[in-house]
């Protein structure tokens, strides 16, 4: 018998070990919201607590399970963004993935010590021993299923596919070995195993095609509004054209009106008329042209959307035509930048200095997309992580969140930095990708 101290010492660790594997999973597979640190700390503190008491008083195994599917449950509904459909089965992975472990244990642990196994669930109270293999076969197989997406995220998908198919087909094998060397009870006992085992690769299969789809329809919606840009785009180009042309054939009749004023000695009248063309001309908005037509467009959008905010942004762009990035990541990266540089400038008040000025340049093997915008110096940082400062919006702060996810996936960098008035992104792409 273990004493009062050992037995301390053992629930604490085995609380930690699991409130660390949920913190995990639901890191990898949700999205987390806006909420403060303090408040996920709290939450992620009460699920332990939760956990340390089932193993100080050795809860029944079995009874527990609505339990752990309401504290999972509520943990990812309160402290993660995605679909609720999404969450479920997130919450369902976490819980039959942990039973499935715990069985496992139990009966390996039986097992080997040749000890009889009870013939109700409720009355398998785990040694430590088996209480620590369950909490490494939990660890192991949540690193699988992480490694699993990981590789399908990076297109590996022979290698995917292959270990979603030996996985189950090792676990039924184990289990069919070991039913046949064993009484009825650990048959009962193996089979349960052996099917929670399968519903928790089927639950990840759902989890990963769910989140295939929801890329999908992100990018068929970032797609669909690049369209709207493009066609509004071309519609300028078409307009700037045709003012052009207008100006064009006007210039003579200007000219020759300019050469009746001097020649009458009407200097003052000639000056005006020079200015009332001057300003014509001023008034007219030529859209970015040359070089990459995708940069055009956003930055031409983004022109559009500060100037009816009275904003003022400068553009500097030397790239090439063809770029190796393609246009929805372009549109992530470069739309959500100056989105969010237009949303601080627009918060600062029309009195204030407000500026945007964007850079775009390829620098050797890089491609250099440098944005700096004024700021009202109110910020909102949660650990590293800079959040969105909007009150009412059911996705704050997602914006850098998705930048920094489209980076990674060309093994770029982004570094941000700020002073009391200027605040400026800076990525780093490179241009031949490995």
């Amino acid at each position: 018998m273990m004493s009062v101290i050992q037995h301390a010492w053992v629930s604490f660790v085995l609380s930690v070990a699991e409130t660390l594997i949920l913190y995990w999973l639901c890191s990898n597979f949700l999205h987390r919201n806006p909420r403060p640190v303090s408040q996920y700390t709290v939450g992620i503190l009460i699920y332990f607590i939760f956990q340390w008491v089932t193993y100080w008083f050795n809860a029944p195994l079995f009874s527990m399970c609505v339990f752990y599917c309401a504290f999972t449950m509520l943990v990812s509904c309160i402290f993660f963004t995605d679909s609720l459909r999404t969450k479920v089965l997130v919450a369902y992975l976490f819980v039959v993935l942990n039973y499935a472990c715990k069985l496992l244990s139990a009966v390996l642990v039986r097992f080997l010590h040749n000890e009889p196994l009870p013939s109700e669930p409720n009355f398998l109270i785990q040694s430590p021993l088996a209480q620590m293999t369950a909490c490494v076969l939990f660890f192991f197989f949540t690193l699988l299923f992480i490694l699993c997406r990981n590789m399908r995220k990076s297109n590996k998908d022979n290698l995917y596919n292959a270990i979603s198919f030996l996985v189950p087909s090792v676990i039924l094998f184990i289990t069919i070995q070991i039913f046949h060397m064993r009484n009825s009870v650990s048959h009962f006992y193996l089979e349960i195993s052996g099917i929670l085992f399968c519903s928790s690769m089927f639950l990840f299969y759902l989890v990963d095609d769910y989140a295939i789809i929801n890329e999908e329809s992100q990018k068929n919606m970032i797609a669909d509004k690049l369209l709207t840009m493009q066609s509004s785009y071309y519609q300028k180009v078409e307009d700037s054209q045709r003012e052009i042309t207008s100006l064009r054939h006007d210039l003579k009749k200007h000219l020759h009106s300019l050469v009746v004023f001097l020649k009458a000695g009407q200097y003052v009248d000639a000056l005006t008329y020079i200015e009332q063309i001057y300003e014509s001309a001023n008034g007219m908005k030529v859209p970015l042209t040359g070089g990459n037509s995708m940069v055009n467009i956003l930055v031409n959008n983004a022109q559009q959307q500060a100037a009816s905010c009275s904003v003022p942004l400068t553009a500097n762009i030397m790239v090439p035509p063809e770029l190796p990035v393609e246009n929805v990541d372009l549109c992530i990266i470069l739309g959500n930048l100056l989105d969010n540089a237009l949303e601080a400038c627009c918060r600062m008040g029309k009195g204030a200095d407000r500026f945007i000025h964007t850079e775009i340049r390829c620098q050797k093997a890089f491609l250099i997309i440098s944005i700096s915008n004024s700021y009202n110096g109110q910020l909102r940082m949660e650990g590293n992580r800079y959040e969105s400062i909007k009150i009412g919006e059911q996705y704050c702060g997602i914006g850098l969140s998705n930048v920094s996810t489209v980076i990674h996936k060309y093994n770029g960098d982004m570094k941000i930095s700020h002073n009391n008035d200027v605040f400026t992104v800076s990525v780093m792409l490179p241009l031949v990708r490995r």
